[in-house]
């Protein structure tokens, strides 16, 4: 196929309305503004097939060969050079020509509506002007869309311009709040600026008042010779201890001290005041500080003086009982007690002969205090001696410190436990090692009942500190709960003791309980533990103590009824009965159906496994039987199983058993089971069906 026919899709030459239809046809694919150079050789091509058309349909129709010859046809451009457009210019909204000329130039632009113009209007007949496309119609649809394009981009210009003006607004605006933002701040560091100013003023006003204020009521003191209590109030009130580290204070008592002759007292009292026992903290209190230390020094000289003979008197009246001999009838103890009151009393004697009162610092109202209770206390001394001679089963090492902190943790026990223990280390030579150290035994039983205690800091009883700790209340449980199976003929009380000696327990404890029949069992347990809750140490319980009612041990671990922690929660025996009656056989027979591997279709070795049901109780063979119903995955009944736990019986039965007709007399002993090394089970399965 040459060109210009491939140019316009055409498989050859062809006649002029052929030639039109495919140059319309490519119009639609080939815009001047997309591919301008695409039209360009479309329109070169549309030209040169429109004359050869032309040239055939003349000689076809007689035309002499002059007539051809006077209308050569330029040969086609090549891309390069042909003529150039100017689409800028058509996209602008004039109402101008497009097509721009060239001035001095030979080529010029297309003019589009004179190309699509016959060129030998003349020849063409009308049946040929009734076959041509309109193309005029053509290029006013595609000025039409360049319109609409040029409409476009001028609203999309205006909505850019909206929005830069939007976006300058909203720059104005931030700059304006920046500047009102600026200006707050100045406003506010202003505000802050003068009210640290007033606040500053205030408080060197009221700093001034405070120590005119202190230096005045000093002055008042001293020329009315206050005693030297009401001295220590002031120097501890609120005012002196708030303004007392002033420079003008300090400055107006130095010169208060130097020039008035103050009582050793009243300076001993502002010497403590400022805290000068511990040191000088700052320099400018060097010199007070210089002025007030000798008062200091002869209060100190004073207080080791009374201590040296507060020394002597206790080491008279200890030895004064055996420099006289009718003390030591009442007892040791008792002749200690009334020569140690007798040596007191001289000693406050010789305070207020002497030197006028008890002790320094000491008002006439509290060395008259002093002295009657120091009266009534040698009374009351002398009274209790006596009585506790009427005594002689009193034990007086308990009311002394114990040497052994094991017997101290004895006494602590029996105090708040009320149970009288005893350290198996101390108890014999054959425990005293390390295994027993710690190994404690109540009395009466060192062989049984032992328990572990150990001394733990200082006793706080307020602060909730023992000062000792143990497992003791632990055990107790542990013991009671024993006895309780004993007497009930259960199975032992099992702690989950693992490796653990016998005076260890891990604080959980098992009752096991049986399947059936023992709502006996959890009523009096349940009045075991009210008993219980009314002792001393069932109070001291651990939070992470537990008592859990569970079923014997099985293949794959135990069914647990329900778990208490005495220590935090009341034993409800009603909660217990309510579950146990409602699901705990049910509970233990589907785990025992499992374990045995009957839930499922066992005669036809069946893989699906049933969903076991609580159907509640129904009688089987003349029995009380645990009812449950095996459901397959569609929810269907496919087996109904009768469990007698006490005669270890399992009646099983087609879903559909009862439904086709069949009756108990049809169910009888199948086979033997073996539960493991817990022994038996009996198999009842019907022998007979009926279709």
């Amino acid at each position: 196929m040459s060109w210009p026919w491939s140019q316009l899709g055409l498989p050859g030459p062809s006649d002029l309305p052929e030639v039109r239809h495919a140059y319309a046809e490519k119009l639609k694919t080939t815009h001047p503004e997309d591919d301008p150079e695409g039209f360009q050789r479309l329109h070169s091509a549309y030209q040169l097939a429109s004359r050869m058309a032309r040239q055939r349909k003349r000689q076809a129709g007689g035309q002499p060969p002059e007539s051809q010859a006077e209308r050569p046809v330029p040969p086609p451009q090549p891309p390069e050079e042909r003529e150039e457009f100017d689409f800028d210019r058509l996209l602008e909204d004039k109402e101008e020509d497009p097509r721009r000329p060239h001035s001095g130039d030979e080529d010029q632009d297309f003019d589009f509506d004179r190309l699509l113009q016959e060129e030998e209007s003349p020849s063409r007949s009308p049946e040929t002007e009734e076959q041509d496309f309109d193309f005029e119609r053509l290029f006013a649809e595609g000025e039409a869309e360049r319109a609409e394009a040029r409409r476009r981009r001028g609203e999309e210009r205006r909505r850019a311009q909206a929005q830069v003006r939007a976006w300058a607004r909203e720059r104005q605006r931030a700059q304006e709040w920046t500047q009102k933002r600026e200006y707050w701040q100045r406003q506010e560091q202003q505000n802050n600026y003068d009210r640290e100013r007033r606040e500053q003023f205030s408080q060197e006003e009221e700093r001034w008042q405070g120590t005119e204020t202190i230096l005045h009521t000093i002055e008042m003191m001293y020329n009315a010779q206050a005693g030297v209590e009401v001295w220590q109030r002031f120097f501890m009130s609120p005012l002196f201890q708030q303004h007392k580290g002033g420079l003008d204070l300090i400055f107006g008592l130095e010169d208060f001290v130097s020039a008035k002759n103050l009582s050793q007292e009243v300076r001993l009292a502002l010497f403590t005041a400022y805290g000068f026992d511990k040191g000088v903290a700052r320099p400018e209190l060097r010199p007070l500080y210089q002025m007030l230390l000798p008062a200091w020094r002869a209060a100190g000289r004073e207080k080791n003086r009374e201590r040296s003979l507060v020394i002597l008197g206790v080491a008279l009246g200890l030895v004064l009982p055996f420099l006289l001999g009718p003390l030591l009838d009442w007892g040791l103890i008792p002749a200690f007690g009334v020569s140690l009151g007798i040596v007191w009393i001289i000693w406050v004697v010789r305070k207020i002969v002497i030197t006028g009162n008890i002790g320094r610092n000491v008002s006439k109202k509290q060395e008259r205090r002093s002295i009657i209770k120091g009266t009534v206390c040698v009374l009351g001394l002398v009274l209790l001696l006596s009585w506790v001679r009427t005594k002689p089963e009193l034990d007086w090492r308990k009311l002394l410190p114990a040497g052994d902190p094991r017997e101290q943790t004895c006494r602590y026990i029996e105090k708040d436990f009320g149970v009288k223990v005893g350290s198996l280390y101390n108890l014999s030579e054959t425990y005293a090692d390390e295994a027993h150290d710690n190994v404690f035994y109540l009395e009466g039983d060192p062989t049984n009942r032992r328990f572990l205690a150990g001394p733990d800091g200082e006793r706080d009883i307020k602060n909730g500190k023992r000062g000792y700790t143990t497992n003791l209340p632990e055990m107790l449980l542990l013991w009671e709960l024993k006895e309780f199976a004993r007497a009930h003929k259960m199975e032992p009380v099992n702690s989950l003791d693992q490796d653990m000696e016998p005076w260890e327990t891990s604080g959980t404890f098992l009752i096991v309980l049986p399947i059936s029949e023992g709502e006996e069992i959890i009523s009096e347990l349940g009045e075991l533990m009210d008993e219980l809750r009314q002792e001393k140490w069932y109070k001291a319980l651990a939070t992470r103590c537990e008592l859990v009612l569970c079923s014997a041990e099985m293949e794959e671990g135990r069914v647990v009824l329900i778990r208490i922690q005495p220590g935090l929660t009341v034993y409800s025996t009603a909660q217990c009965l309510d579950v146990y009656e409602e699901t705990f056989a049910h509970s233990c027979c589907a785990q025992i159906l499992k374990e045995l591997e009957l839930d499922r279709d066992f005669l036809g070795d069946g893989e699906e496994r049933y969903s076991l049901t609580n159907e509640g109780m129904a009688q089987m063979k003349g029995d009380k039987c645990v009812k449950l119903y095996g459901l397959n995955e569609e929810g269907a009944v496919a087996m109904e199983y009768y469990i007698n736990p006490k005669l270890r019986n399992i009646y099983c039965v087609p879903g559909n058993f009862w439904e086709t007709g069949n009756a108990e007399e049809q169910i009888g002993f199948y086979r033997l089971l073996y539960w493991g090394d817990r022994g038996t089970f009996n198999l009842f399965y019907p022998w007979l069906r009926v279709d």
